[in-house]
């Protein structure tokens, strides 16, 4: 390309003016290149630091390190970019290449994603990727942290493709999320901003305010929309009776004109006054001509060479065309913006909009802060013109959102405007001055002058050296872009607008991604709680989680001038609260909680009924006598033997009943046919009765088959709730009696100076327990807990909860690692599913194991099913299968589950169970599966249980010891048991100092048969039942206090963090005194 001018004469040549004289270097010399920063001192060399910032745009992605000045690399993905190996279309019909695909082929992605291939994105935006990494970073596969800039308006769908690719092919542990209009204001330097995004697909205009966005408009003329109107006038100077359908010249070739040559003309308002503001220009002329007869210089052009076209060609374009093309795309002329759509404003006209539309503090700041990015903000010319442009428009208008007719009129009209500057005189006093017409001074304190503030007058000297920020004008800054902001930030380790965590995200996925937003939250925090008292729905939620009160009836107490609380109320509302200490001693007061579990719970009319194998009871009664013998389960032990005589006395009265029903045939056919004839001997005595007399009989017999029927079914229930309370049948490797048997150890033992201390009964300060660890180090609170909720509970203050958090992470990287899946599961459920799984009291005394939702009596009589909180999250994974069938193929499925579990532990406390060793509410990583139902495949995933929890307890260097738990100590689901047992100093005195910590069981078919899960397509081709197997993966507050009493040093006073849980620490390899002292009493 070329621009048409004159000769230029070769002495008056700026070349040659302003070249400066001096030797030439012979030898070639470097340019020199700026040093990442990411490597600019030794300690930022390691690998972990380095975070990728990538920025997504419509074209063009740009990716570097954190910590760098510019993106190491830009990439497009074109028609170009996306050829295959073997693909020669750019060598063939020079002519027609690029002629039919437009600017489609050229994006990324756009706002409209109805028409858009998600999945052809995602492989474009990895092809993108994986080059920016291999052949540009030069990184390996290793998982690093990502930032990610981009526009907060960017589609949710197209935002989970983009991050479905850095969590699933790159493995990033965390991606940061930041606003490319907020990182834009960083690159410059300022809080507060007004950004004009002058991007390929649209403008953007985004208010930012102290970080934070304030508003954002749009208009649809940005780069796409100038080249659509520059093709137009180029196709009209090509080929003007060309077909709109094909293209005369390519794209690329188009945007390569738009680049090089658009230009955008100076306003018009303020031509004449920068002119008159600059120096000059001095024409360049020859000597010998005169200024008098000097011709005016003409217009140039541009010569533009055509390679796309259909015959290669020279086109010659006035530089004022390629103006008015500007000025017709970006600044069309417009009476108002009536005349436009609200996607299709003016950027000049947008830009005054949304000032007046920002809040008046908001405007002044961001006024004096505008900054221009984007790709079409590098056009020459075009800042200044829509800064004059708007400046233009506030002359005119000034800040007033109302234009027209009538505006215009009052601000023309004096008479108004000097009734609006007359002072308002008639109704008002004036104040009376200092002085009085006698002279006489007025006293007091109203007209005391006061007194000098030094401190005051100190900060305000100090405030007046301080130079005042600039607001009120507009005013254009400069900025290093939206990737430098963002690779500025995390560099800095500033916290993003939101960080997305990989687990979180492959659990919840988008929907669980989101957080509330700081305004939320502070709304939920003015929420009122009514008057004089809690929210009505707190009083009732709270109400349902008390077991079920009764009020026996008490007398009424009245004494002269006060009234007893009302008793009409229902129990669960009757919180009236008496200051009266004779009516508080008249009220009546509930009557123990009724104490019950699981398996009392009644299945209601909607749930599956169990399927239970009773042929297999009958027919092996002594086999299920003996093993509720060795479960001590005495009260069971009978059940088979009733269960055989409830199906003899079945069968008696199956056989009386098939006998009455005989009988009633034949007085039916007596009735029916009286004329028939048969040598039957029965029928022979029918035919001798009348026929009242055997109307009266054929109703004896249906009173007596009636009552054969309910007698029947009573059996029936009668046998399967029997069988329903039997335990499972007990493993051959299981041990009988009630001694385990050692399988192994995990770790070493204990040096000798920890287990002496521990051994010496009479040292009190080596072998603390973890109670007097926690609250030495200020991090248990059981006192606080015992007034907020009574004894059984705790409180996790700072690195303690710290410490929860990183357990249960830890635990479910484990599993996950393994290929378990995780699961959120709910903390209530149906408190029939618990007795499906076989959580059934192990005492005789009626103690409550569970916790019950109390329910309204109407909720009873209408058989609304009874619920309870989860005592293990074993029951809802149980839960999940329930009433469904299986296919074989998916065997096995593993689930993992955090949950907190609920225990009353009634009867359990005691010296030997203190602090969190036996609590009513824990945290728990439970492991859960269904396998086929084959021995061999079940023990592989029992197996693999047990491995899982090795490998948690060895990595937590606990001193553990692996037993086959004795039949005494099975459940009544599981066929076998094994328990992993840590060592705790503080129970030294109770069985050799273990105690239990984990365990695993096996379950066969007995929780699927009662929960009705089936299995399809096995290797009998029925019908079948799968088999489950569970584990505790971690059970946070025992293992919480083995690593406190076990990680303790008396000397430093500091409990060792195992290595494995210090990712989720925050680095932090100890617990110590907070602040170098003891927290008990903040505590």
């Amino acid at each position: 390309m070329s621009s048409e001018a004159g000769p230029t004469l070769a002495h008056r040549s700026v070349t040659n003016i302003r070249a400066t004289p001096g030797p030439s270097q012979s030898t070639p010399q470097t340019p020199p290149r700026n040093a990442p920063s990411a490597f600019g001192s030794p300690s930022a060399l390691r690998a972990e630091d380095d975070v990728v910032i990538i920025e997504l745009g419509s074209r063009y992605v740009r990716v570097g390190f954190a910590g760098d000045s510019s993106p190491k690399v830009r990439l497009s993905c074109g028609p170009e970019e996306q050829r295959r190996a073997g693909d020669f279309r750019s060598w063939q019909n020079q002519g027609q290449r690029d002629t039919c695909a437009w600017s489609a082929d050229h994006e990324l992605w756009r706002h409209d994603l109805r028409d858009l291939d998600l999945g052809l994105v995602e492989d474009k935006i990895d092809r993108l990727l994986r080059d920016a990494f291999t052949k540009y970073l030069l990184i390996d596969s290793r998982p690093r942290r990502a930032g990610l800039v981009l526009d907060s308006g960017v589609p949710i769908p197209l935002l989970s493709v983009v991050l479905n690719i850095l969590f699933n092919r790159y493995q990033t542990p965390t991606i940061s999320l930041m606003s490319s209009s907020v990182v834009t204001g960083v690159a410059a330097g300022v809080r507060s901003a007004l950004v004009v995004d002058m991007g390929w697909a649209e403008t953007v205009i985004t208010s930012t305010y102290e970080y934070r966005e304030v508003k954002s408009t749009r208009t649809i003329r940005g780069g796409r929309f100038l080249l659509d109107e520059l093709y137009q006038a180029l196709q009209k100077l090509i080929q003007p009776d060309a077909d709109g359908n094909n293209r005369v010249i390519s794209f690329a070739e188009c945007e390569d004109i738009m680049c090089r040559l658009i230009w955008c003309r100076p306003s018009a308002a303020k031509a004449s006054q920068r002119q008159s503001a600059q120096l000059e220009t001095v024409e360049e002329q020859d000597e010998s001509e005169t200024e008098a007869h000097h011709p005016a210089q003409p217009r140039g052009s541009a010569k533009i060479p055509l390679r796309s076209s259909a015959k290669p060609s020279t086109l010659e374009v006035p530089f004022d065309k390629l103006a008015d093309i500007c000025d017709a795309s970006l600044f069309p002329p417009a009476d108002s913006a009536a005349t436009f759509d609200d996607n299709e404003l003016p950027v000049h006209l947008l830009l005054y909009h949304h000032l007046l539309q920002l809040p008046v503090d908001v405007r002044a700041v961001c006024m004096s802060r505008i900054i221009f990015t984007g790709g079409c903000s590098n056009i020459l010319g075009v800042k200044e013109r829509i800064i004059d442009e708007v400046a233009s428009l506030v002359d005119r208008g000034g800040w007033e959102p109302v234009t027209g007719k009538a505006l215009d009129q009052l601000r023309s009209n004096a008479k108004i405007q000097w009734q609006g500057r007359r002072p308002r005189s008639a109704g008002l006093q004036t104040m009376p001055s200092e002085t009085e017409d006698d002279g006489v001074v007025k006293e007091g304190a109203a007209y005391t002058v006061p007194e000098k503030d030094p401190i005051g007058v100190k900060v305000a000297r100090r405030r007046n050296d301080t130079k005042p920020p600039v607001q009120g004008k507009l005013r254009a800054i400069h900025s290093l872009g939206p990737w430098a902001g963002g690779s500025l930030l995390c560099q800095l380790k500033v916290p993003a607008l939101a960080t997305i965590d990989r687990e979180l995200w492959l659990q919840h996925g988008v929907g669980g991604a989101s957080r509330p937003s700081e305004v939320d939250v502070k709304a939920q925090q003015r929420q009122s709680m009514g008057t004089g008292g809690p929210h009505p729905n707190f009083i009732q939620a709270s109400s349902f989680l008390q077991s079920s009160p009764s009020f026996p009836p008490v007398e009424s107490s009245k004494h002269p001038g006060h009234e007893p609380p009302s008793l009409a109320a229902p129990p669960t509302m009757n919180r009236t609260i008496s200051t009266c200490t004779r009516c508080r001693a008249a009220a009546p007061r509930p009557s123990p909680p009724l104490r019950r579990g699981y398996a009392d719970a009644k299945r209601p009319v909607f749930a599956a009924r169990p399927i239970v194998d009773i042929k297999h009871i009958r027919q092996n009664p002594e086999l299920y006598e003996q093993t509720c013998l060795e479960r001590n389960y005495g009260a069971q032990a009978g059940h088979p033997r009733r269960i055989l005589e409830l199906h003899a006395e079945r069968q008696q009265l199956q056989r009386d009943g098939r006998s009455l029903r005989e009988k009633a045939n034949l007085l039916r056919r007596q009735l029916a046919n009286p004329a028939t004839s048969s040598d039957d001997q029965d029928l022979r005595d029918v035919k001798l009765m009348s026929r009242d007399s055997i109307q009266e009989e054929a109703r004896e017999l249906k009173v007596q088959l009636s009552g054969i029927e309910r007698r029947d079914s009573a059996a029936v229930a009668q046998i399967e709730a029997l069988a329903l309370e039997l335990p499972n049948l007990t493993s051959d490797d299981t041990p009988r009696g009630s001694e385990p048997r050692l399988l192994s150890y995990i770790n070493d033992r204990p040096g000798f100076a920890a287990v002496a201390a521990a051994e010496d009964k009479d040292n009190d300060m080596l072998w603390r327990s973890h109670v007097h660890i926690g609250s030495e180090l200020g991090i248990l609170d059981f006192a606080g807990a015992a007034t907020a909720a009574g004894w059984g509970w705790y409180y996790l203050v700072g690195e303690a909860a710290q410490l929860e958090q990183a357990l249960v992470q830890y635990a479910l990287a484990v599993a996950t690692r393994h290929g378990w899946t995780q699961v959120s599961p709910p903390s209530m459920v149906y408190s029939h599913i618990g007795a499906a799984c076989g959580f059934q009291p192990r005492d005789q005394h009626g103690e409550q194991q569970v916790y019950t939702i109390a329910q309204h009596p109407d909720d009873v009589a209408r058989g609304v099913p009874e619920m309870c909180l989860a005592g293990t999250s074993e029951i809802p994974l149980a839960g999940m299968k329930a009433n469904t069938t299986i296919d074989a193929a998916d065997l096995p499925l593993k689930r993992v589950a955090v949950s907190r579990c609920y225990r009353a532990e009634a009867g359990a406390r005691g010296a030997d169970t203190k602090g969190l060793y036996r609590v009513h509410e824990f945290t728990k990583v439970e492991l859960f599966a269904w396998t086929d139902p084959a021995p061999d495949a079940a023990d592989d995933v029992f197996d693999e249980i047990l491995d899982m929890q090795t490998e948690i307890l060895s990595s937590l260097g606990l001193y553990c010891r692996v037993l086959a738990m004795p039949s005494t100590d099975l459940g009544a689901s599981a066929v076998r048991k094994v328990d992993m047992e840590a060592w705790f100093p503080s129970r030294r005195h109770k069985g050799d100092g273990w105690g239990e910590v984990s365990s695993a069981s096996l379950c066969t078919d007995y929780q699927s048969r009662r929960l009705v899960t089936r299995l399809r397509g096995g290797a009998s081709g029925q019908i079948t039942f799968p088999w489950t197997a569970n584990g505790t993966a971690l059970a946070v507050p025992r293992v919480l206090a083995a690593l406190l009493e076990n990680g303790w040093d008396e000397e430093s006073m500091t409990v060792t963090i195992p290595e494995c849980l210090r990712p989720w620490m925050d680095g932090k390899d100890k617990i110590g005194l907070r602040n170098g002292r003891s927290n008990r009493e903040g505590v």
